[in-house]
């Protein structure tokens, strides 16, 4: 009976990333014009993918009472790949610079090396490539995230500010990042939680029944935030942009 329960919270986890994964790459045809939104878009639907074949392929060969190491490093594989994806969809939407191809090279060189490394050494003390690139990657979302709100609080909403920025805008567009940096903590106390729970209990079932049931909660409020923001996209980029613009004069 638990084990049944387990395979259909995976299941169900899984299909609901990959039909989050098409809802954002459908409707993304209307979002061209605005660069790092479209972009933004393909980078989490890709994200959801890549969740819901991990949480299928636990479900079908139940890697976790058949192979645990298997396991984990297929759990730590998904959840590294979606930090990474994450970082690069969320902080460029606060900073659009942030994307470089520097960083780009950088974050793929170590996903490479921490996906061979715990999938040939499948040893718990590896997923330290994880925590501490995943602890780096917040950190530069937490450090993005103040800096972008303190420049957009300092954008005036009076009479001197263009037509399109008005205090009602404002406020708006601070909810809305205040809705990414929601999603981070969640992201954070979930990926974390989840490979602490894989090392600590590397045969038990329970506990990833409850992380699958409790991950489509965060999945799901990532995807609403995300989808809402697109619809002030056009005060959310021009202010993220003019935040930007206040940096290089700075």
């Amino acid at each position: 009976m638990e084990l049944e329960l387990y395979r259909t919270a995976l299941i169900l986890a899984g299909a609901v990333n990959l039909l989050i994964a098409v809802a954002l790459l459908h409707n993304n045809v209307f979002f061209r014009v605005y660069d790092v939104y479209f972009r933004s878009r393909w980078l989490v639907a890709v994200n959801y993918a890549i969740f819901g074949i991990g949480f299928l392929i636990h479900a079908y060969f139940v890697l976790r009472t058949t192979w645990p190491e298997a396991a984990s490093a297929l759990t730590v594989s998904y959840f590294h790949s979606g930090g990474v994806l994450f970082g690069w969809s969320h902080i460029s939407l606060m900073c659009p610079d942030y994307l470089t191809k520097k960083r780009v090279i950088c974050d793929l060189a170590i996903l490479f090396l921490g996906v061979v490394t715990y999938w040939t050494v499948m040893q718990d003390w590896v997923f330290a490539i994880f925590f501490v690139h995943a602890s780096y990657i917040a950190f530069n979302f937490y450090r993005t995230y103040f800096h972008g709100i303190k420049n957009i609080e300092d954008m005036p909403a009076d009479e001197k500010a263009p037509r399109w920025w008005t205090a009602e805008t404002k406020r708006t567009v601070l909810g809305f990042h205040h809705s990414f940096v929601v999603g981070c903590n969640l992201i954070v106390l979930f990926g974390l939680g989840s490979i602490a729970i894989t090392a600590a209990f590397p045969h038990d079932i329970l506990p990833y029944t409850l992380l699958s049931l409790s991950g489509i909660v965060v999945f799901c409020f990532i995807f609403y935030s995300l989808v809402e923001y697109g619809n002030v996209i056009d005060a959310a980029t021009n202010a993220t942009e003019d935040a930007s613009k206040k940096d290089v004069k700075d």
